[in-house]
C-alpha cells in the first residue's frame, strides 16, 4: 500500500515544517498502524475502512499523549482509542443513531445526531470530535468530515475528505497562517 498518496502528503509536510521550526517538539505522529492491527479495529467496526483512511493509518496510527494537538484543539486519534470512542458515541446516541439500513448512496445526513459509518478521528478532551464519514464513495475513499460538538445536535459538514483537511494545515503552516500556539495547545490558524 503507498504510504505517500492522498492524506500522508500534507502529513509529510506538517512533520517537516515542525522539524525546521520547532526541533524541540515531541513527535507530533506515533509509528504506522500493521495490517493486523488495521484488520482488528475493522472486525470491531463491523466494516472495511476506506482506502484513504487505511492509508493514513499504516503511515501513522494517530497521535501520542503529549504531542500537540494536530487540529485545532483535537489530537488525531490513535486507533484504539477511536474505536472506544466510536463504540462510545454509537451507545450514547443509539435512539438518534442513524444505522447503515438508512444510508442512501453513502450521502451524509447532515440532520442525524449520530450516525454509525461516522468514525471520530480527531477527538478534545471535552468530548468533540472531527468525524469522517466512512461510508465509502465509488472512488474506494471516505466522504466529508463531520464537526461533531457533543453538547450541540447541530452537525456542520466541515471539509470534503480528510485529505483536505490536512492539506489546510500542510498549506497554513507553510505560508505562517497556522502556528503552534502553546496556549491553544497545538496547530491553529
Amino acid at each position: 500500500m503507498p504510504t505517500d498518496a492522498g492524506p500522508v502528503r500534507p502529513l509529510r509536510r506538517i512533520e517537516a515544517w515542525l522539524a525546521r521550526e520547532h526541533s524541540d517538539s515531541p513527535p507530533l505522529f506515533r509509528p504506522g498502524a500493521t495490517s493486523g492491527t488495521l484488520r482488528r479495529i475493522e472486525a470491531r467496526l463491523g466494516t472495511t475502512l476506506p482506502l484513504d483512511i487505511r492509508t493514513l493509518y499504516t503511515a501513522h496510527d494517530g497521535q501520542p499523549e503529549g504531542a500537540p494537538n494536530l487540529y485545532l484543539n483535537q489530537r488525531w486519534l490513535p486507533l484504539d482509542v477511536m474505536a472506544v470512542a466510536w463504540e462510545d458515541l454509537c451507545r450514547r446516541h443509539r435512539d438518534a443513531c442513524e444505522p447503515p439500513e438508512q444510508w442512501t448512496s453513502g450521502v451524509t445526513n447532515a440532520l442525524a445526531v449520530w450516525s454509525t459509518g461516522w468514525l471520530p478521528v480527531f477527538g478534545s478532551a471535552r468530548g468533540d470530535h472531527y468525524c469522517v464519514d466512512i461510508r465509502i464513495r465509488p472512488s474506494g475513499t471516505s466522504g466529508p468530515i463531520i464537526w461533531f460538538l457533543h453538547d450541540q445536535p447541530e452537525r456542520a459538514i466541515f471539509a470534503h475528505n480528510v485529505t483536505q483537511m490536512l492539506k489546510r494545515v500542510a498549506d497554513g503552516v507553510e505560508t505562517g497562517t497556522w502556528r503552534l500556539d502553546e496556549g491553544y495547545d497545538g496547530l491553529c490558524d
